[in-house]
């Protein structure tokens, strides 16, 4: 499919699932918001409008699977528009919201404070996200990502880590949607697929460096050991030869 018309096809299957808030569902919304740039969202957007004749922004805002505050950090993620030029970054910004990102997820011992994630994280470009993210890392000695690994149960954290990961390095996503495909009993073909067609063509040589580092094997060995047939043969063309 092309590309834009499949992300809008998997938003709406994600949409329709019956297990209420499911992460690995969560995650095919914030790999369209995030992972690609901001006129293929547009793209997505314009592709699930026509073949749904409904807005993919006020989908998400009223779908039941998910309660406040993470349906309204999806439906800002889905509804931005990213500015991509070259005007560099706000050094100053960074520092001011990189304080404000570590009170809203250490902050008082409290719930991840939604709404100056959702603002943050929901409406800057990529490269601000980046510069706030490294100041973070600076002021407090080990990144955002660590510290919500440590909020277990806490579904918003999670999402925010994938939305973070997907903006400023989409590899650490996805190697991680490849591993969780395999992991357990049965193999996840639709994440699986997802996580292989969806970076083929885009940045499956970082994926499989990133996977080879965390996970201390590669995509080609676990695909060759939890697929077969065609399906296999289909999706090791798709990632190549490993380096």
């Amino acid at each position: 499919m092309d590309p834009a018309a499949r992300d809008a096809k998997l938003a709406n299957e994600a949409l329709k699932k019956k297990k209420k808030g499911e992460l690995r569902h969560i995650w095919v919304l914030v790999e369209v918001a995030c992972a690609s740039s901001p006129d293929h969202l547009v793209a997505v957007r314009k592709a699930y409008r026509a073949a749904y004749a409904s807005s993919l922004e006020e989908d998400v805002a009223s779908c039941s699977l998910f309660g406040d505050p993470l349906r309204r950090f999806l439906a800002r993620l889905v509804s931005s528009y990213r500015y991509v030029g070259g005007g560099g970054v706000d050094g100053e910004l960074a520092i001011a919201e990189a304080a404000e990102l570590h009170d809203a997820v250490v902050g008082r011992g409290q719930a991840l404070h939604g709404d100056d994630v959702v603002r943050i994280v929901g409406t800057r470009s990529k490269a601000q996200v980046a510069a706030t993210l490294e100041r973070y890392r600076q002021e407090h000695g080990k990144g955002i990502d660590e510290v919500l690994d440590g909020r277990r149960g806490d579904q918003l954290a999670a999402v925010l880590k994938a939305a973070l990961w997907c903006l400023t390095s989409p590899e650490k996503h996805f190697a991680e949607v490849i591993r969780t495909s395999i992991l357990g009993l049965g193999t996840d073909e639709e994440m699986l697929t997802r996580g292989i067609v969806s970076r083929a063509e885009v940045d499956m040589e970082k994926v499989k460096e990133e996977y080879k580092v965390r996970f201390n094997t590669t995509v080609t060995a676990d695909v060759r050991g939890d697929t077969s047939g065609y399906y296999m043969n289909t999706l090791l063309t798709l990632v190549g030869p490993e380096k």
